[in-house]
Parts: structure tokens; sequence; C-alpha cells
């Protein structure tokens, strides 16, 4: 094979990579297109949140609640915080000094995980 030929092979070579790479990157965009146009990323509304919150897997006289509505944070029908802060997966908000922090656990909205404060986890359950 002599060189002009070797020269000519590597730039289809290049070109044969380079139009690869244009495909590849159209094929990735519109899969990335598809699944914003069907909701896949799109973030749960915080009035989803709104309602009575039961904790789980302990017995009902020890059991933690708490409301959660457009005005703020209830506990015993007391309004313990007018502001919480809600980005789609992490609900937090203050009482006095503490600071509790839960995360969405399933895709529905339907349970929460509080990781903060830091004494356990528990889960809760809207009602």
């Amino acid at each position: 094979m002599s060189r002009a030929q070797e020269k000519e092979l590597k730039r289809r070579k290049i070109r044969l990579l380079v139009l690869i790479s244009f495909v590849a990157i159209g094929l990735v965009a519109s899969v990335i297109a598809a699944m914003y146009k069907s909701g896949a990323f799109a973030q749960m509304p915080a009035s989803q949140l709104y309602g009575n919150w039961v904790e789980l897997g302990v017995p009902s006289y020890a059991q933690d609640s708490f409301t959660i509505s457009e005005g703020g944070i209830y506990t015993h029908g007391r309004l313990i915080s007018t502001k919480f802060e809600f980005d789609g997966t992490k609900l937090s908000y203050k009482h006095g000094e503490t600071l509790y922090v839960y995360m969405v656990e399933d895709k529905d909205g339907a349970e929460l995980l509080r990781v903060q404060p830091t004494h356990y986890k528990s889960s809760f359950s809207k009602k």
C-alpha cells in the first residue's frame, strides 16, 4: 500500500469517527429531550406535600406527626414554623434552633424520611 493510500485510509477513518460521534450525540440529545418532555425530570410541587404526616413503625402513643399547609408547619394543632423550603426532593424547616430535614422517599411523594435531627431516622406517611 502506498503512502498516499495510507493517508487517504486514515482520513476516511477520521471522517467515519466524526460522523459516528455526531450521530451518537444526536441520539443522546433526543433521548434527553424526550425524557424532559415526558416529565421524567419534573419536580414535585410543594403543594403535593400538604396534609397530615404520621411517623411509621412506632407505637401510636409515641408517634410523631406534623401537618404541612400553605401557611406553614403545624404539630399538635400549633403553628411551629411559617417558613419551609422544598426543592422537589428535600423539605426543611426550623423549629426553634432545631433544623428538620426530610427527604422524599418515593416518586409520588407519599413517604418522607427524616434525616435531621439525627437522633434516629424515621419514615412518615401522609394520611
